[in-house]
C-alpha cells in the first residue's frame, strides 16, 4: 500500500532546537521508508520571519528533501494553515519545530490507520544543549514498535497525522488563535463526526526554555488578544488544572473587588496580580503584558466555564 505524506514543519527562530528535533526527524523518515514501501513524501518548512540562522538549519539537515516557505509575521495556525495550501499529500504530518521524537514516530502513525491521530506529549524544560542531546540520543535508543491507540477528545500537536479529508469537512485552522488551535480543530473535527486518537505508548519530547519558547511569552499582546473569546471558551471546555485554578483565584479576586463598596481597601487586591507578574518576569512591561494577557484570559472564562456545562460545545465553537 503506498502513502502520499505531507510533513509541515513552522518555526520562527527555533535554530537552538531544530538542530535536534530535525535529525529526530530525519531518523524517523529513514525508519519508515524501511518498515513501509511506496512511500512518497514532501517536506515543508514554513518560517514565520526568523532573524537567527533557522532556516540554514533546515537546509542543511533536510538538504533538497525540503521547501521552505518564507512567511514573515504568521502565527501559529497561519503557518499550519500554509501547509495544507501547499502540501499535496492525503497525509499531512506536522512535526512541529520544537519536538523530538523516537524513531517509529512517523510509522506509528500511519499503521494507527486513523484520520486524526498524535503522539503522546510530554513538555520538558531544559538549561543547556547537553539536557537536548540527552533528549535527543535516548530517543534514538530506546523506542517501542507496538501501536496502542485510545480516543481521546482532541490532542494537543507534537508529531500529528490528519487525512485530507479532515480539512474537506472541517475547514482549515482558526487563524486567530496563537494557542488552543489544535485543541479548537479537534473539537470542531469531532462535531463534524470526525474522532481523535492518542498513541499512548510513544511519546513526542516538546523542549521548552523559559522566555525562549512559552508562547503566551513571546507572542505580541495585540496577537495574543486576537480571538481571546475563543480561546477562553476552549479552555473553559478542558481546562487544565493550572488553568481551573487561575479561573477560581480571579473570580476570588473580582469578588473581593467589588466587595470594596463595603470595604473600600479592598479595591487594591485586584493590583496582586500585576504586583506578582512583575515580580515573575523582574520587568515592569513584561510584567503588565502578561497581566493583561492573564486577566483577559481567566476572566472571560468565569462566565465560559459554566455555559459549556449546560451547552453542547457544537451548538457554539463555530459560532464565536
Amino acid at each position: 500500500m503506498g502513502y502520499d505524506i505531507s510533513i509541515g514543519i513552522i518555526g520562527k527562530n527555533s535554530s537552538w532546537i531544530l538542530r535536534y528535533s530535525l535529525v529526530s526527524l530525519k531518523h524517523s523518515i529513514e525508519y519508515l521508508r524501511s518498515r513501509i514501501k511506496g512511500v512518497n513524501l514532501e517536506i515543508i518548512y514554513v518560517d514565520g520571519g526568523s532573524t537567527d540562522d533557522s532556516k540554514d538549519v533546515v537546509r542543511n539537515v533536510l538538504k533538497d528533501e525540503v521547501r521552505i516557505i518564507d512567511a514573515p509575521g504568521t502565527n501559529i495556525p497561519e503557518a499550519r494553515n500554509i501547509v495544507i495550501k501547499e502540501s499535496s499529500g492525503n497525509y499531512v504530518i506536522y512535526w512541529d519545530s520544537d519536538i523530538i521524537a523516537p524513531p517509529t514516530a512517523l510509522t506509528v502513525l500511519l499503521r494507527a490507520g486513523k484520520p486524526l491521530v498524535g503522539l503522546s506529549r510530554q513538555d520538558v524544560y531544559v538549561q543547556n544543549n547537553e539536557e537536548i542531546e540527552n533528549l535527543l540520543n535516548n530517543s534514538l535508543t530506546n523506542y517501542d514498535e507496538k501501536v496502542e491507540i485510545k480516543e481521546v477528545l482532541f490532542t494537543v500537536f507534537s508529531v500529528n497525522l490528519i487525512h485530507r479529508d479532515v480539512f474537506k469537512e472541517v475547514g482549515a485552522f482558526d487563524e486567530r488563535l496563537t494557542q488552543a488551535e489544535d485543541r479548537d480543530f479537534g473539537i470542531r473535527a469531532r462535531c463534524r463526526g470526525y474522532k481523535s486518537y492518542l498513541v499512548t505508548n510513544i511519546t513526542a519530547i516538546d523542549v521548552n526554555r523559559k522566555l525562549i519558547s512559552d508562547v503566551p511569552i513571546t507572542t505580541s499582546l495585540r496577537q495574543y488578544l486576537r480571538g481571546i473569546h475563543k480561546k477562553a471558551l476552549i479552555y473553559s471546555y478542558t481546562p487544565s488544572r493550572r488553568q481551573l485554578l487561575n479561573m477560581i483565584a480571579y473570580a476570588i479576586v473580582h469578588t473581593l473587588a467589588l466587595s470594596s463598596i463595603i470595604v473600600p481597601p479592598l479595591a487594591l487586591i485586584e493590583t496582586l496580580p500585576l504586583i506578582y507578574q512583575v515580580y515573575k518576569y523582574r520587568r515592569i512591561s513584561k510584567g503588565v503584558e502578561m497581566w493583561i494577557k492573564s486577566l483577559s484570559l481567566y476572566t472571560m472564562m468565569i462566565p465560559m466555564y459554566p455555559l459549556t456545562k449546560i451547552m453542547n460545545i457544537c451548538n457554539i465553537i463555530n459560532k464565536i
